[in-house]
């Protein structure tokens, strides 16, 4: 339970610092001095500024809350990689679709779904593939490691 709380509070807190990055980013990209904390139609949907920060502040905890839970399932023993990654895929889409759809982070309709689905597949992707890499040059060094030391 300990573990569970501390990768909780650590995943929120992540999150809601990467959003503030981000909404920083944006802002300074749109160039105009203003500060744009959340997608405008979000006042218009939310019913003002606190009810637009609220909603983009508790989606951006769930992502934090999800994405850090999901690790997890990288510790089923049981499972083969393929499931857990799988598994693990589907949960993170799934949020990262509702989440945006709530925030408003691309457009409601079958194309902006299509649209934000593949970016988060191909970003999905890239990560896994680098992570993938990273573990396995870990293990390589480790056999390595344990070859050497038989021969000797």
């Amino acid at each position: 339970m300990k573990e569970i709380l501390k990768r909780a509070f650590l995943g929120i807190a992540i999150s809601l610092a990467i959003s503030q990055v981000i909404t920083l980013i944006v802002s300074l990209c749109i160039h105009n001095g203003q500060y744009y904390p959340y997608y405008p139609i979000l006042e218009r949907k939310y019913g003002g500024q606190l009810g637009a920060m609220c909603v983009q502040t508790l989606v951006n905890i769930g992502y934090g809350l999800v994405f850090a839970l999901s690790t997890f399932i990288f510790a089923k023993d049981r499972w083969s990689l393929t499931r857990q990654t799988l598994t693990h895929f589907f949960l993170i889409t799934t949020c990262c679709l509702l989440g945006g759809w709530i925030c408003y982070w691309y457009p409601h309709t079958v194309f902006g779904i299509l649209i934000a689905l593949a970016e988060y597949v191909i970003t999905y992707i890239i990560i896994w593939i680098c992570v993938y890499q990273n573990y396995k040059k870990q293990v390589n060094q480790i056999n390595e490691f344990a070859d050497s030391e038989e021969k000797e």
